[in-house]
């Protein structure tokens, strides 16, 4: 069994070991193949029914910089928050402890819903401390609830046997990162090596829309201080033997947040949709999406499709959406960078505040060959947040349901502002109705 580590000791643990970066991690694209002998097995059959999704919220405070759940905001189906109290319960004590790590670590940490639907909810903590020099302390956790008793879910509780997923994994980081130190051996020794970060509970994982996947967080497989954060993803349809029967299917559609630049799997079978990162800058909002294998040189698969947004970003929030019939869309929030004429004009401290502080969505489609824009009917946000007024939560609407999400219109007041939306035909936000 994995022994679990308190997550103040796991990141003191990761910490300890490196220097502080005020830049952001480094990652390299995950692994995504699978291994000789398995042959992708038919649809899955199951009768346990689809997950549906959860409707959830995240909110920021940004004096100390943490990211907590807004808790009361979970319902499902028109159900409110009172059928999930166990989970409310257990994401209640989550954000206590945000509040202690805050007070003795000083901890920076984000948080990205990987899932949330009636059976799981998985999120991952993006980590970061600095205190000076060349180097920050980051590291990356995964969390994962089940969604009907609110208890965390253990090893044993999602995957058949350690050995199996070892060897798995073992055969993903040597495909992936062939350059690595840790990949010069067989890999019966590197699936050794992951089982022994397993055993000393150092390894983190989530479990996503179409697999899990897996966190090596800096020192644990390479004595490298420069070495990325390394990712494996196995899937349900490639990997069906890792995991327990209840947690083997996935959704028929739903959306996931991604972090920005760590390259994710999200999608099932061989297909150019294998990974995904999105990355901004005040050049442009960059997409890179990937084939079934990544070199050591980082590019995301040996077939890769790049495509650049000039929309001037100081920060994004993506969401990657897959719907029931196949399409696949991309919703980002961008920190919009004021331009440096915007500088020189010589605007108030109200005015550059607004400017400084305005999002907007983009939506791209991904389901074809090329990456493209879709131009959307409005200007909406996943901020909830209006300048000036404190007595408005600074939050974040979690994309979890394609067909029932939230998001703000811009321009208008922010009490009249909120929008009941789903992926229309297109792609882009169709508003079902105005809510208050």
């Amino acid at each position: 069994m994995i022994k679990a580590k308190p997550f103040a000791a796991a990141l003191a643990a990761t910490l300890s070991l490196f220097g502080a970066c005020p830049y952001a991690p480094t990652y390299f694209a995950p692994a995504v193949a699978h291994a000789e002998h398995e042959v992708p097995p038919a649809a899955i059959e199951t009768d346990l029914g689809t997950p549906l999704p959860l409707r959830i919220n995240i909110f920021s405070e940004e004096e100390n910089g943490q990211w907590r759940f807004r808790s009361t905001s979970i319902n499902y189906d028109g159900h409110s928050g009172q059928d999930y109290l166990p989970l409310l319960s257990s994401l209640e004590i989550y954000n206590a402890s945000q509040d202690e790590e805050a007070d003795h670590e000083r901890i920076i940490k984000s948080l990205y819903v990987h899932r949330a639907d009636n059976l799981v909810v998985s999120f991952v903590e993006s980590c970061a401390q600095y205190g000076g020099g060349m180097r920050g302390r980051y590291a990356v956790f995964g969390r994962n609830y089940d969604a009907a008793t609110g208890e965390k879910l253990a090893w044993e509780d999602v995957f058949t046997n350690q050995n199996v997923v070892a060897n798995e994994l073992a055969i993903l980081l040597s495909r992936n990162y062939p350059g690595e130190s840790f990949v010069t051996g067989s890999v019966p020794a590197l699936a050794a090596k992951v089982q022994k970060i397993f055993d000393d509970g150092n390894c983190s994982w989530t479990l996503d829309p179409c697999g899990a996947t897996f966190y090596f967080n800096m020192f644990s497989l390479s004595e490298d201080p420069y070495a990325p954060i390394y990712t494996a993803t196995i899937l349900f349809d490639m990997n069906s033997h890792c995991f327990q029967e209840k947690y083997r299917h996935a959704p028929e559609q739903w959306c996931m947040e991604l972090e920005p630049r760590m390259p994710m799997r999200v999608a099932l079978g061989a297909s150019i949709m294998n990974t995904l990162e999105v990355k901004s800058d005040v050049n442009g909002v960059h997409i890179i999406r990937g084939g079934a294998a990544a070199p050591y040189n980082g590019v995301i698969g040996k077939e890769e499709a790049v495509f650049t947004d000039p929309v001037r970003s100081n920060g994004i929030r993506p969401v990657f959406v897959k719907m029931k019939d196949g399409r696949k869309y991309l919703y980002v929030d961008c920190l919009i960078a004021p331009t440096p004429e915007d500088y020189e004009k010589g605007y108030d401290a109200q005015k550059m505040t607004e400017l400084e502080n305005r999002h907007e969505l983009f939506v791209y489609d991904l389901t074809g060959d090329e990456i493209r824009r879709v131009e959307c009917d409005g200007n909406f946000t996943m901020k909830n947040e209006f300048i000036g007024d404190d007595s408005i939560p600074k939050e974040w609407f979690v994309m979890t349901d394609p067909e029932n999400f939230k998001l703000n219109a811009t321009g208008v007041p922010l009490r009249e502002a909120h929008r009941r939306c789903r992926v229309g035909a297109d792609g882009s936000p169709e508003v079902i109705e105005a809510i208050q």
